[in-house]
Protein backbone atom coordinates (compact mmCIF):
# COMPACT_ATOMS: atom_id res chain seq x y z
CA UNK A 1 0.00 0.00 0.00
CA UNK A 2 1.47 3.40 -0.93
CA UNK A 3 1.80 6.06 1.73
CA UNK A 4 -0.84 8.11 -0.13
CA UNK A 5 -3.42 5.34 0.02
CA UNK A 6 -2.53 4.55 3.63
CA UNK A 7 -3.08 8.20 4.55
CA UNK A 8 -6.43 8.22 2.75
CA UNK A 9 -7.54 5.04 4.49
CA UNK A 10 -6.94 6.77 7.82
CA UNK A 11 -8.89 9.76 6.54
CA UNK A 12 -11.81 7.56 5.49
CA UNK A 13 -11.90 5.89 8.91
CA UNK A 14 -11.85 9.21 10.74
CA UNK A 15 -14.43 10.85 8.52
CA UNK A 16 -16.75 7.86 8.34
CA UNK A 17 -16.91 8.10 4.55
CA UNK A 18 -17.63 5.30 2.10
CA UNK A 19 -14.51 3.93 0.47
CA UNK A 20 -16.01 3.89 -3.02
CA UNK A 21 -16.77 7.61 -2.77
CA UNK A 22 -13.12 8.29 -2.09
CA UNK A 23 -11.34 5.96 -4.45
CA UNK A 24 -13.95 5.50 -7.15
CA UNK A 25 -16.16 2.51 -7.85
CA UNK A 26 -14.25 -0.75 -7.89
CA UNK A 27 -11.07 0.81 -6.55
CA UNK A 28 -10.93 -1.50 -3.56
CA UNK A 29 -10.44 -4.47 -5.85
CA UNK A 30 -8.34 -2.93 -8.60
CA UNK A 31 -5.04 -1.13 -8.53
CA UNK A 32 -4.74 2.15 -10.38
CA UNK A 33 -2.86 2.32 -13.70
CA UNK A 34 0.84 2.67 -13.08
CA UNK A 35 3.60 4.14 -15.23
CA UNK A 36 5.73 1.68 -17.12
CA UNK A 37 8.41 -0.09 -15.12
CA UNK A 38 11.72 1.66 -14.66
CA UNK A 39 10.33 5.20 -14.79
CA UNK A 40 10.90 7.63 -11.96
CA UNK A 41 7.57 8.51 -10.33
CA UNK A 42 7.56 11.67 -8.20
CA UNK A 43 5.77 11.73 -4.88
CA UNK A 44 6.30 8.16 -3.74
CA UNK A 45 4.14 6.34 -6.28
CA UNK A 46 0.91 8.11 -5.32
CA UNK A 47 -2.22 6.90 -7.06
CA UNK A 48 -4.58 9.01 -9.19
CA UNK A 49 -6.74 11.66 -7.58
CA UNK A 50 -9.63 10.44 -5.46
CA UNK A 51 -13.15 11.54 -6.32
CA UNK A 52 -13.69 13.65 -3.19
CA UNK A 53 -12.12 17.08 -2.70
CA UNK A 54 -11.68 16.36 1.02
CA UNK A 55 -9.91 13.10 0.27
CA UNK A 56 -7.70 14.88 -2.25
CA UNK A 57 -6.88 17.50 0.40
CA UNK A 58 -5.77 14.63 2.66
CA UNK A 59 -3.54 13.30 -0.12
CA UNK A 60 -2.11 16.76 -0.76
CA UNK A 61 -1.44 17.30 2.94
CA UNK A 62 1.47 14.88 2.73
CA UNK A 63 3.37 17.25 0.44
CA UNK A 64 1.76 20.65 0.97
CA UNK A 65 0.38 20.71 4.47
CA UNK A 66 -3.20 21.76 5.19
CA UNK A 67 -5.21 23.51 2.47
CA UNK A 68 -6.25 27.00 3.64
CA UNK A 69 -9.72 28.17 4.55
CA UNK A 70 -10.53 30.91 2.05
CA UNK A 71 -12.04 34.27 3.02
CA UNK A 72 -12.63 36.14 -0.23
CA UNK A 73 -12.96 39.40 1.66
CA UNK A 74 -9.42 39.08 3.00
CA UNK A 75 -7.89 38.72 -0.47
CA UNK A 76 -6.16 41.39 -2.54
CA UNK A 77 -8.44 42.92 -5.13
CA UNK A 78 -7.43 42.77 -8.79
CA UNK A 79 -7.93 46.43 -9.74
CA UNK A 80 -9.82 47.17 -12.95
CA UNK A 81 -9.07 50.48 -14.62
CA UNK A 82 -10.26 52.28 -17.74
CA UNK A 83 -7.86 54.96 -18.98
CA UNK A 84 -6.08 54.72 -15.64
CA UNK A 85 -9.19 55.26 -13.52
CA UNK A 86 -10.40 52.40 -11.30
CA UNK A 87 -13.95 51.28 -12.06
CA UNK A 88 -16.41 49.11 -10.12
CA UNK A 89 -18.87 48.28 -12.88
CA UNK A 90 -18.13 45.89 -15.73
CA UNK A 91 -17.03 47.96 -18.76
CA UNK A 92 -17.38 44.92 -21.02
CA UNK A 93 -15.00 42.46 -22.62
CA UNK A 94 -11.66 44.01 -23.66
CA UNK A 95 -12.84 47.45 -22.47
CA UNK A 96 -10.40 47.87 -19.56
CA UNK A 97 -6.69 48.71 -19.52
CA UNK A 98 -5.59 45.17 -18.59
CA UNK A 99 -8.09 42.53 -19.67
CA UNK A 100 -7.72 38.98 -18.39
CA UNK A 101 -6.47 37.43 -21.66
CA UNK A 102 -9.23 34.86 -21.21
CA UNK A 103 -11.87 36.24 -23.56
CA UNK A 104 -10.99 39.75 -22.37
CA UNK A 105 -12.73 39.70 -18.98
CA UNK A 106 -12.84 43.13 -17.29
CA UNK A 107 -15.30 42.43 -14.47
CA UNK A 108 -14.24 44.06 -11.17
CA UNK A 109 -14.43 42.21 -7.88
CA UNK A 110 -11.96 39.33 -8.19
CA UNK A 111 -9.29 38.80 -5.55
CA UNK A 112 -6.20 36.72 -4.77
CA UNK A 113 -4.67 35.64 -1.50
CA UNK A 114 -1.26 34.10 -0.75
CA UNK A 115 -0.92 31.76 2.22
CA UNK A 116 2.20 30.43 3.91
CA UNK A 117 2.02 26.65 4.09
CA UNK A 118 1.33 25.10 7.47
CA UNK A 119 1.22 21.62 8.94
CA UNK A 120 -1.79 20.11 10.68
CA UNK A 121 -0.33 21.05 14.07
CA UNK A 122 -0.16 24.69 13.03
CA UNK A 123 3.60 24.86 12.55
CA UNK A 124 4.78 26.66 9.41
CA UNK A 125 5.74 24.79 6.26
CA UNK A 126 8.12 27.30 4.68
CA UNK A 127 8.67 25.31 1.50
CA UNK A 128 4.99 25.57 0.55
CA UNK A 129 2.72 28.32 -0.75
CA UNK A 130 -1.02 28.32 -1.45
CA UNK A 131 -2.95 30.76 -3.63
CA UNK A 132 -6.71 31.29 -3.55
CA UNK A 133 -8.55 32.93 -6.44
CA UNK A 134 -12.02 34.36 -5.82
CA UNK A 135 -13.21 35.26 -9.31
CA UNK A 136 -16.23 37.43 -10.00
CA UNK A 137 -16.65 36.53 -13.61
CA UNK A 138 -17.63 38.83 -16.45
CA UNK A 139 -17.44 36.32 -19.29
CA UNK A 140 -21.20 35.73 -19.48
CA UNK A 141 -21.85 36.03 -23.20
CA UNK A 142 -23.79 34.01 -25.70
CA UNK A 143 -20.70 31.83 -26.20
CA UNK A 144 -19.44 31.66 -22.61
CA UNK A 145 -21.69 31.21 -19.59
CA UNK A 146 -19.30 31.21 -16.66
CA UNK A 147 -20.30 31.35 -12.97
CA UNK A 148 -18.26 32.94 -10.20
CA UNK A 149 -15.57 30.61 -8.92
CA UNK A 150 -13.26 30.04 -5.96
CA UNK A 151 -10.15 27.98 -6.66
CA UNK A 152 -6.99 26.88 -4.86
CA UNK A 153 -3.47 26.02 -5.98
CA UNK A 154 -0.80 24.70 -3.62
CA UNK A 155 2.89 24.36 -4.50
CA UNK A 156 5.98 22.96 -2.79
CA UNK A 157 9.10 24.87 -3.91
CA UNK A 158 11.46 22.05 -2.95
CA UNK A 159 9.74 19.06 -4.55
CA UNK A 160 7.48 20.69 -7.14
CA UNK A 161 4.41 18.96 -5.69
CA UNK A 162 1.29 20.82 -6.82
CA UNK A 163 -2.42 20.47 -6.07
CA UNK A 164 -5.25 22.12 -7.99
CA UNK A 165 -8.72 22.50 -6.47
CA UNK A 166 -11.37 23.52 -8.97
CA UNK A 167 -14.44 25.51 -8.01
CA UNK A 168 -17.58 23.58 -7.16
CA UNK A 169 -20.87 25.17 -6.12
CA UNK A 170 -19.77 27.99 -3.83
CA UNK A 171 -23.14 29.80 -3.93
CA UNK A 172 -24.11 28.93 -0.31
CA UNK A 173 -21.07 30.82 0.95
CA UNK A 174 -20.44 33.65 -1.53
CA UNK A 175 -22.18 36.86 -2.54
CA UNK A 176 -21.37 40.06 -4.43
CA UNK A 177 -21.46 43.42 -2.63
CA UNK A 178 -22.40 46.88 -3.90
CA UNK A 179 -18.88 47.42 -5.29
CA UNK A 180 -19.14 44.23 -7.36
CA UNK A 181 -16.70 42.37 -5.13
CA UNK A 182 -17.08 38.63 -4.60
CA UNK A 183 -17.18 37.96 -0.84
CA UNK A 184 -17.64 34.99 1.45
CA UNK A 185 -15.85 32.50 3.69
CA UNK A 186 -15.54 29.03 2.17
CA UNK A 187 -15.47 25.75 4.11
CA UNK A 188 -12.09 24.40 5.17
CA UNK A 189 -10.82 20.92 4.27
CA UNK A 190 -12.02 19.46 7.56
CA UNK A 191 -15.62 20.54 6.91
CA UNK A 192 -18.13 18.50 4.86
CA UNK A 193 -18.97 21.58 2.78
CA UNK A 194 -15.47 21.46 1.28
CA UNK A 195 -16.75 18.72 -1.03
CA UNK A 196 -19.42 21.06 -2.37
CA UNK A 197 -17.35 24.22 -2.56
CA UNK A 198 -14.48 22.52 -4.42
CA UNK A 199 -14.08 19.63 -6.82
CA UNK A 200 -11.14 17.57 -7.99
CA UNK A 201 -10.09 18.71 -11.49
CA UNK A 202 -11.93 16.99 -14.30
CA UNK A 203 -9.38 18.11 -16.89
CA UNK A 204 -5.60 18.37 -16.89
CA UNK A 205 -4.92 21.81 -15.45
CA UNK A 206 -1.45 21.67 -17.01
CA UNK A 207 -3.04 22.35 -20.37
CA UNK A 208 -3.00 26.01 -19.31
CA UNK A 209 -0.63 25.83 -16.31
CA UNK A 210 2.16 24.31 -18.38
CA UNK A 211 5.32 26.17 -17.42
CA UNK A 212 4.62 26.09 -13.68
CA UNK A 213 1.51 26.17 -11.49
CA UNK A 214 1.05 29.96 -11.60
CA UNK A 215 0.11 31.81 -14.76
CA UNK A 216 1.27 35.40 -14.99
CA UNK A 217 -0.29 38.08 -17.15
CA UNK A 218 -0.81 41.86 -16.75
CA UNK A 219 -4.36 41.41 -15.41
CA UNK A 220 -3.61 38.97 -12.61
CA UNK A 221 -0.28 40.60 -11.74
CA UNK A 222 -2.14 43.83 -10.93
CA UNK A 223 -2.88 42.34 -7.49
CA UNK A 224 0.22 43.13 -5.39
CA UNK A 225 1.27 41.96 -1.95
CA UNK A 226 0.29 44.69 0.55
CA UNK A 227 3.44 44.06 2.60
CA UNK A 228 5.67 44.25 -0.51
CA UNK A 229 4.00 45.93 -3.53
CA UNK A 230 7.02 45.06 -5.66
CA UNK A 231 5.71 41.49 -5.73
CA UNK A 232 2.50 40.23 -7.32
CA UNK A 233 0.31 38.07 -5.10
CA UNK A 234 0.87 35.23 -7.59
CA UNK A 235 4.37 33.89 -6.78
CA UNK A 236 7.18 34.10 -9.28
CA UNK A 237 8.89 30.72 -9.00
CA UNK A 238 12.66 31.23 -9.26
CA UNK A 239 14.91 29.57 -11.79
CA UNK A 240 14.56 28.52 -15.42
CA UNK A 241 13.66 24.91 -14.63
CA UNK A 242 11.96 24.60 -11.23
CA UNK A 243 10.47 21.28 -10.08
CA UNK A 244 6.82 20.64 -10.94
CA UNK A 245 4.44 17.71 -10.76
CA UNK A 246 0.78 17.22 -9.89
CA UNK A 247 -0.08 15.15 -6.82
CA UNK A 248 -2.42 12.40 -7.97
CA UNK A 249 -1.79 13.22 -11.63
CA UNK A 250 0.88 10.69 -12.65
CA UNK A 251 -0.69 10.44 -16.10
CA UNK A 252 -0.86 14.19 -16.75
CA UNK A 253 1.10 15.48 -19.75
CA UNK A 254 3.91 17.58 -18.24
CA UNK A 255 5.80 18.32 -21.47
CA UNK A 256 6.91 21.68 -22.79
CA UNK A 257 9.19 22.37 -25.73
CA UNK A 258 12.86 23.22 -25.31
CA UNK A 259 15.60 24.59 -27.58
CA UNK A 260 19.11 24.88 -26.15
CA UNK A 261 20.29 28.48 -26.14
CA UNK A 262 16.87 29.97 -26.82
CA UNK A 263 16.77 33.33 -25.07
CA UNK A 264 13.10 33.05 -24.12
CA UNK A 265 13.92 30.01 -21.99
CA UNK A 266 16.73 31.67 -20.06
CA UNK A 267 14.44 32.69 -17.19
CA UNK A 268 11.58 30.19 -17.28
CA UNK A 269 9.93 27.39 -19.20
CA UNK A 270 7.29 28.41 -21.73
CA UNK A 271 4.00 26.62 -22.15
CA UNK A 272 3.09 27.23 -25.77
CA UNK A 273 -0.50 26.12 -25.22
CA UNK A 274 -0.80 28.93 -22.68
CA UNK A 275 0.84 31.36 -25.10
CA UNK A 276 -1.67 30.34 -27.77
CA UNK A 277 -4.46 31.13 -25.31
CA UNK A 278 -3.10 34.61 -24.68
CA UNK A 279 -2.23 35.46 -28.27
CA UNK A 280 -5.71 34.32 -29.25
CA UNK A 281 -6.97 37.09 -26.96
CA UNK A 282 -4.96 39.76 -28.80
CA UNK A 283 -1.81 39.66 -26.65
CA UNK A 284 1.53 40.19 -28.44
CA UNK A 285 4.48 38.70 -26.51
CA UNK A 286 6.93 40.98 -28.29
CA UNK A 287 5.23 44.03 -26.82
CA UNK A 288 5.84 42.79 -23.27
CA UNK A 289 8.71 40.30 -23.19
CA UNK A 290 11.43 40.32 -22.08
CA UNK A 291 10.40 42.92 -19.48
CA UNK A 292 13.63 44.91 -19.67
CA UNK A 293 13.68 45.09 -23.49
CA UNK A 294 10.38 44.07 -25.13
CA UNK A 295 10.76 42.61 -28.60
CA UNK A 296 14.50 41.97 -28.35
CA UNK A 297 13.91 38.20 -28.37
CA UNK A 298 11.48 38.18 -31.30
CA UNK A 299 13.67 35.77 -33.27
CA UNK A 300 13.91 33.39 -30.32
CA UNK A 301 10.15 33.52 -29.86
CA UNK A 302 9.60 32.79 -33.55
CA UNK A 303 11.90 29.79 -33.18
CA UNK A 304 9.61 28.44 -30.47
CA UNK A 305 6.49 29.13 -32.53
CA UNK A 306 7.98 27.22 -35.46
CA UNK A 307 8.72 24.21 -33.27
CA UNK A 308 5.26 24.36 -31.69
CA UNK A 309 3.58 24.58 -35.09
CA UNK A 310 5.54 21.79 -36.74
CA UNK A 311 6.17 19.63 -33.69
CA UNK A 312 9.54 18.85 -32.05
CA UNK A 313 9.64 15.58 -33.96
CA UNK A 314 9.87 17.65 -37.16
CA UNK A 315 12.11 20.44 -35.83
CA UNK A 316 15.85 19.77 -35.48
CA UNK A 317 17.22 21.01 -32.18
CA UNK A 318 13.83 21.20 -30.49
CA UNK A 319 12.78 18.61 -27.90
CA UNK A 320 9.94 17.75 -25.60
CA UNK A 321 11.09 18.02 -21.98
CA UNK A 322 9.49 17.35 -18.62
CA UNK A 323 10.43 19.26 -15.44
CA UNK A 324 12.33 17.84 -12.51
CA UNK A 325 9.88 16.52 -9.94
CA UNK A 326 10.54 15.32 -6.41
CA UNK A 327 13.38 12.85 -6.68
CA UNK A 328 13.07 12.67 -10.49
CA UNK A 329 15.46 14.55 -12.75
CA UNK A 330 13.15 15.29 -15.69
CA UNK A 331 14.69 16.15 -19.04
CA UNK A 332 14.17 15.18 -22.66
CA UNK A 333 11.44 12.68 -23.49
CA UNK A 334 10.88 11.06 -26.85
CA UNK A 335 8.06 9.54 -28.84
CA UNK A 336 7.64 6.84 -26.19
CA UNK A 337 6.48 9.30 -23.54
CA UNK A 338 3.52 7.36 -22.10
CA UNK A 339 1.35 10.30 -21.02
CA UNK A 340 1.06 12.32 -24.22
CA UNK A 341 -2.37 13.93 -24.13
CA UNK A 342 -4.82 13.54 -26.97
CA UNK A 343 -6.38 16.92 -26.09
CA UNK A 344 -3.29 19.16 -26.12
CA UNK A 345 0.42 19.08 -26.91
CA UNK A 346 -0.45 16.98 -29.96
CA UNK A 347 -0.46 17.15 -33.74
CA UNK A 348 2.14 18.27 -36.24
CA UNK A 349 0.70 21.43 -37.75
CA UNK A 350 -1.95 19.60 -39.78
CA UNK A 351 -4.89 20.55 -37.55
CA UNK A 352 -4.23 17.88 -34.97
CA UNK A 353 -2.55 20.27 -32.56
CA UNK A 354 -5.00 21.94 -30.22
CA UNK A 355 -5.38 25.55 -31.19
CA UNK A 356 -5.52 27.16 -27.77
CA UNK A 357 -6.38 30.68 -28.79
CA UNK A 358 -9.61 30.96 -26.84
CA UNK A 359 -10.60 30.13 -23.29
CA UNK A 360 -13.27 27.46 -23.63
CA UNK A 361 -14.61 26.31 -20.29
CA UNK A 362 -14.57 27.03 -16.57
CA UNK A 363 -11.54 25.14 -15.38
CA UNK A 364 -8.14 25.36 -13.79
Amino acid sequence: MTRCREHLRRYVALAGLCTFAIFGEGATGQSAPQPSSGECIPGGDCEPMPASARAYAAMCELELGVAPTVDCGAGVLIPITVDGVEVFEDPGLHECDKASLQVGDCMPGSSLQRYQGRNADGTPKPDTVWISFCRHDGRDTAEYDVPDSVQLIGYNYETGATCFFESGDNSPWTHVDETNRLLGVLPGPDEPGFDQAYVVPGVQCVRCHQADPFNHNPWIKSARLPEDPRQPVIPVIPGPNPPYYVVGGPEWDMRTIHIDGNGCLGCHRIGMETVAEYTGDHWDPNEHMPPHDPGSLAADYEELVECWTNGPENTPGCDWVIPPAGECDGGVVGDNYPYASERFNGGTGDGGRSSGGRWRRPGC
